[in-house]
């Protein structure tokens, strides 16, 4: 039986902005008419707009219909308390939440050391992270990445078990490798971004909101669709 975990990202839900609200709605019906299940949902930072705590009280709410456990990540418009990392199951994958968001700042670091002693060398791994590893070609969001994404290649380089980094912040879905790895970024559930490669400036558009499946499958190999909201 493949696992199953699902991807949605940048849900930037605000207090008052009822369109942000729609938009999760809609997220969530589209996983709960996946068939089977999803056995836990991903969502890979910024679920808050400015981070204000009744904006991710209201994401609770919002969410509260999923009867698969959520899994949150930690984006440049979330605030936490504390440092959102953990390591947790899904299935037979070892699932790694890293947190890369610098107070204050849009780009992302990445505590390599402390990601490294949360990796083995046998158990499938996956790491969720918000911001990506990989330049996409559009210097407004490539200038925000994560800025030691070459200190995260070399570990990678280490760890054959680590079969996927997903991501959100880039507001489409764009896919790269990272150290031998496959990256994939997980478009907003929420204004997406316009594709113009060497773009200077963000500029939202109307394109439709999609989420990621990524299915474990028997054979031990990870593939990942694209799945319309």
């Amino acid at each position: 039986m493949s696992t199953l975990l699902a991807q949605i990202s940048d849900l930037h839900i605000g207090v008052h902005d009822t369109d942000s609200h729609t938009a999760c709605v809609r997220a969530v019906e589209r996983l709960l008419a996946l068939k089977p299940l999803p056995d836990a949902v991903l969502v890979s930072g910024d679920t808050a707009n400015t981070g204000a705590p009744g904006e991710h009280e209201l994401a609770r709410e919002l969410f509260a219909a999923l009867p698969m456990p959520i899994h949150h990540v930690a984006g440049n418009h979330d605030l936490f308390a504390r440092r959102a990392e953990y390591v947790t199951s899904v299935g037979p994958l070892r699932l790694v939440v890293a947190d890369t968001s610098i107070h204050g700042r849009d780009d992302g670091a990445l505590d390599v050391p402390r990601l490294a002693a949360t990796l083995d060398a046998d158990t499938p791994t996956i790491i969720a992270m918000h911001h990506p590893p990989i330049r996409i070609g559009m210097p407004w969001i490539d200038d925000i990445r994560l800025q030691n994404d070459e200190e995260l290649a070399a570990l990678l380089r280490t760890r054959s078990n680590v079969l996927a980094v997903l991501c959100g912040h880039v507001h489409r879905t764009a896919t790269g490798v990272c150290g031998g790895v496959p990256v994939h970024t997980c478009t907003a559930a929420y204004q997406q971004a316009v594709l113009e490669i060497g773009a200077s400036e963000a500029v939202l558009g109307d394109d439709p909101p999609s989420l990621l499946v990524h299915a474990y499958l028997d054979s031990g190999e990870l593939v990942t669709h694209v799945q319309p909201i």
